[in-house]
């Protein structure tokens, strides 16, 4: 994969799925009875998610540069 191919994932892939997350998370509030009555619960539940995978490419990625030797690849 080559970096306008990176780019164009970056750029147009991650808020296209991040909206159609916010559309999943919202359609389920709206149908399911008892998201509505439990709304902190879910919204935390679906706060939590991206930030738990973001939180995990983050720290895969430190933790590949940091086994790295000298900066080598």
């Amino acid at each position: 994969m080559d970096n306008n191919d990176k780019a164009a994932i970056f750029f147009f892939g991650i808020p296209v799925a991040g909206l159609i997350y916010c559309f999943l998370g919202i359609g389920a509030m709206m149908s399911s009875p008892y998201l509505r009555d439990h709304a902190l619960v879910a919204g935390g539940a679906f706060a939590l998610v991206p930030f738990t995978v973001g939180a995990v490419i983050w720290t895969r990625s430190s933790a590949r540069r940091y086994a790295r030797k000298d900066g080598q690849k």
